[in-house]
């Protein structure tokens, strides 16, 4: 059940914000908007978050920056990138600096459900340190998994 699960949903593009948060409120998470890097910092300050899924272009700040500022924040809390450009250099920044995935648009949506479904299950395993082997949806990049022994 993905009942209380919080997931924090950033882009400049309201459109693509609302369509998103519908959706994922459809599918039985409590999903909220924001639509800058600031309003997310404001937020994540205010709400305890499950998952950040952030867009990588936007104006003020951009996705690598504010997930930046959310790990400084709260380091274990999950930040997913959203991107048209696939061959960003932002996108290897965010997930060489942390962030769990990097999503290409136009977003496949069962694969952006998959990936929440995966993250609630792992948050829910008992051993860390053994990850299970994960497909990779087309248009999806996961970030290596790391170790929680540091």
């Amino acid at each position: 059940m993905t009942k209380g699960w919080r997931i924090l949903v950033v882009d400049d593009d309201q459109q693509m914000v609302r369509t998103l948060v519908d959706i994922l409120k459809l599918n039985g998470y409590q999903a909220k908007a924001a639509y800058s890097g600031p309003e997310a910092l404001h937020k994540v300050k205010k709400i305890r978050f499950d998952c950040v899924l952030t867009d990588i272009k936007m104006p003020e700040m951009d996705g690598v920056d504010l997930m930046r500022a959310i790990k400084a924040m709260q380091p274990d809390l999950p930040v997913a990138l959203v991107t048209a450009y696939s061959t960003d250099k932002l996108v290897k920044e965010g997930l060489e600096e942390g962030a769990m995935a990097a999503l290409i648009k136009p977003l496949d949506i069962d694969a952006l459900l998959s990936l929440f479904s995966g993250l609630r299950q792992k948050q829910r395993m008992v051993t860390v340190d053994e990850e299970p082997s994960v497909q990779e949806a087309p248009g999806t990049y996961i970030a290596p998994a790391r170790s929680r022994r540091d």
